[in-house]
C-alpha cells in the first residue's frame, strides 16, 4: 500500500465520483491510497481507522465463517465504501469481512481518528451510511457460500479464528467445521505431510 498526497489528483477523483455529495461536514481532509493486486484494503480482525472510497480498480469483498466457509459479498468496479462497519460498530463483528484488491486499486481516504466526531453529527453522511449498510445486509442474506474442500476450510479456520494459528481439540473443531473427527484427522495428517501445519501435541496443530 502506498499513500498519495497529490492534491490535484485527489481532487480530480473526488469530483469525478462526486464524493462531496455524501457529506455536509466542511473541511474534510482526504488523501489517497494505492494497492497492488492481492493486497487487503482492510481486515475486520484488525481495528480500522479509515473510510475508503474505491475510485479505481476492482475490489472483492467477502467474509469467512467459523466453519471455514467463504462467502463472496461483492466484487466490482462501482464506487464502494470500505470501513463503514468500523465506523458504525467497533470490532469484533459477527463475521470477518475482507476487502481484497483484484486489480491495482486506488481509494480516497478519510481518517476516522480525525473526523469521527464530526461525521457522527453529519446527517447527510449518516443517511448515506444507512444506505450502504442496508445494501450490504441484503447482499449477505442473499449470498451463497463458495464450495470449498475441507482442507481449505480447515486452513481458513486456523488462519482467521485460531489464536496464533493454533488449532486445539479435534472433536470440538470437527463440530465447528461440520465434519467427522476422523475426516478432520485425515485432513490434518495430510496437511502435516505437506508441511502446511505441524503437530505440537495430541489434538494440537499449528499453521506454518
Amino acid at each position: 500500500m502506498k499513500r498519495i498526497y497529490d492534491k490535484p489528483r485527489i481532487e480530480k477523483y473526488i469530483e469525478k465520483h462526486q464524493i462531496y455529495q455524501y457529506f455536509d461536514t466542511p473541511d474534510l481532509t482526504f488523501f489517497a491510497c494505492r494497492y497492488q493486486k492481492g493486497e487487503f484494503l482492510n481486515q475486520s480482525d484488525k481495528e480500522e481507522t479509515y473510510l475508503q472510497f474505491i475510485v479505481d480498480g476492482i475490489v472483492s469483498i467477502y467474509f469467512v465463517r467459523e466453519d471455514g466457509s467463504k462467502y463472496s459479498l461483492e466484487c466490482g468496479e462501482d464506487l464502494l465504501l470500505i470501513g463503514e462497519m468500523a465506523f458504525a460498530s467497533p470490532p469484533p463483528s459477527p463475521f470477518l469481512f475482507y476487502a481484497e484488491a483484484v486489480t491495482e486499486v486506488t481509494s480516497i481516504v478519510i481518517s476516522l481518528e480525525q473526523h469521527r466526531t464530526a461525521l457522527q453529527k453529519d446527517r447527510r453522511f449518516l443517511n448515506f451510511l444507512v444506505y450502504v449498510l442496508s445494501r450490504k445486509l441484503s447482499l449477505v442474506t442473499g449470498c451463497e457460500s463458495i464450495s470449498l474442500p475441507l482442507e481449505e476450510r480447515v486452513l481458513n479456520h486456523m488462519k482467521y479464528y485460531c489464536q496464533d494459528g493454533i488449532l486445539n481439540g479435534i472433536e470440538k473443531t470437527a463440530f465447528r467445521l461440520h465434519c467427522s473427527s476422523r475426516h478432520l484427522q485425515r485432513v490434518l495428517n495430510y496437511l502435516e505431510q505437506q508441511k502446511i501445519v505441524e503437530k505440537c501435541a495430541k489434538g494440537t496443530y499449528r499453521l506454518l
